[in-house]
């Protein structure tokens, strides 16, 4: 098994649609896919996420960020997000880097080697620690997270009120 963190591309957009299904049909959101659940069509999800790397037309509550499709062996199981700096709010609950994994292919170690790939990209780009945060009753999160460094910094409720977030600091 060979996973590889790779750039969006056509060649991946029939996989792409059907992770987001999946995610869909169960309830989910595709983390780490920047808003994939929000465009049947893969085209405009592209451009979205080159806008978004390039930082054009971002609204104020977003930062320029790259986005990965985690393979392994041509097969997309993972998806990807590094934001490139933290606004007071992603500082709060969202972190530098969002990440999800296909629900038919979770619990086979693919987060914690996904997670530890992207913070290699996000020392490219000049990161020298990062955030991640989890939801408190995601236990496999923050196993993850834990696994790569993560070292828990505190507890906040969520900005719904609806969950309490963990952040972690990974240094990098």
């Amino acid at each position: 098994m060979t996973m590889e963190l790779i750039r969006p591309s056509a060649k991946y957009s029939e996989q792409l649609m059907e992770y987001r299904a999946a995610f869909l049909h169960v309830g989910e959101q595709p983390y780490g896919g920047t808003s994939l659940q929000n465009y049947a069509d893969f085209n405009e999800w592209l451009a979205k996420v080159i806008n978004q790397e390039n930082g054009d037309k971002l609204p104020s509550n977003r930062v320029p960020a790259t986005q990965f499709l985690t393979v392994i062996d041509g097969k997309l199981v993972g998806l990807i997000n590094i934001r490139h700096r933290l606004t007071p709010e992603l500082l709060m609950e969202s972190g530098h880097i969002g990440y999800s994994i296909h629900p038919e292919e979770r619990q086979k170690g693919y987060a914690t080697e996904q997670l530890r790939l992207s913070l290699q990209e996000a020392k490219k780009i000049g990161l020298k620690k990062v955030l991640v945060t989890c939801d408190k009753t995601n236990i496999a999160s923050a196993k993850t997270i834990q696994k790569v460094g993560g070292v828990l910094e505190n507890e906040l409720i969520s900005s719904d009120g609806k969950e309490i977030v963990q952040r972690y600091w990974i240094e990098l």
